[in-house]
């Protein structure tokens, strides 16, 4: 086999390597939350590259995954002890998104979020009011859609505040009006399977290009 035509056959290879990851890596990964780990709690819950922090009252709480009908992530002052593998809340303290308290969500690295779902305990959360703040954007209060809040930015740091009166840098009262919520999901922005396709091609006929020229 000539030098040419393996030259060439390896440049073809590492394309479709390249390629064959690209589909890989274009879907959207989810946190999804419903039901698909044994309810737990603890300060703080670990789901690979996002911790999650619970605050009840100011001071800290256990995030509570319930993993029941409508699951999510919700507060739990107190904790059971250890039943079965997992971690059951207090029944006095329940696991919702309640009065005074705050989800707190923190990844390793900036992630582009695009959804983050939202659901009552045992109803829909449609036209709920939800106070949030990023270390990007700061202090919002998003309206509840279709169950979901939609973001679509970069962040490292999401709170998601309970009903209550909270307090910005300069000590403002910010008031959050949303009570009894789970939150569902974290939805990252996925990058379009035709981007990395495009790019992975790109590399493939640059090698090619260059290894023509040295020839």
């Amino acid at each position: 086999m000539n030098k040419s035509f393996q030259k060439l056959l390896q440049s073809f290879a590492g394309v479709a390597l390249l390629s064959m990851a690209s589909f890989s890596m274009a879907a959207t990964y989810t946190y999804d939350f419903d039901a698909d780990e044994n309810e737990r709690g603890g300060q703080p819950l670990n789901f690979g590259d996002l911790n999650v922090y619970g605050f009840k009252n100011g001071s800290d709480a256990n995030a509570y995954l319930d993993s029941g009908n409508l699951a999510g992530l919700g507060v739990c002052g107190t904790l059971l002890d250890q039943q079965q593998g997992t971690n059951w809340c207090n029944p006095g303290s329940d696991d919702n998104l309640q009065v005074n308290e705050v989800l707190k969500f923190v990844f390793d690295v900036s992630k582009k979020i695009s959804v983050v779902g939202i659901n009552g305990p045992h109803v829909q959360a449609n036209g709920e009011w939800v106070r949030i703040w990023t270390d990007t954007q700061g202090w919002d209060l998003l309206q509840v859609a279709a169950d979901k809040i939609t973001l679509g930015f970069y962040l490292t740091t999401l709170k998601i505040f309970g009903q209550g009166t909270y307090y910005d840098d300069q000590k403002n009262p910010l008031r959050g009006s949303s009570t009894d919520l789970y939150v569902a999901g974290i939805n990252e922005v996925p990058i379009p399977a035709a981007a990395w396709l495009f790019g992975s091609a790109l590399l493939g006929l640059t090698g090619l290009r260059r290894r023509k020229m040295a020839a």
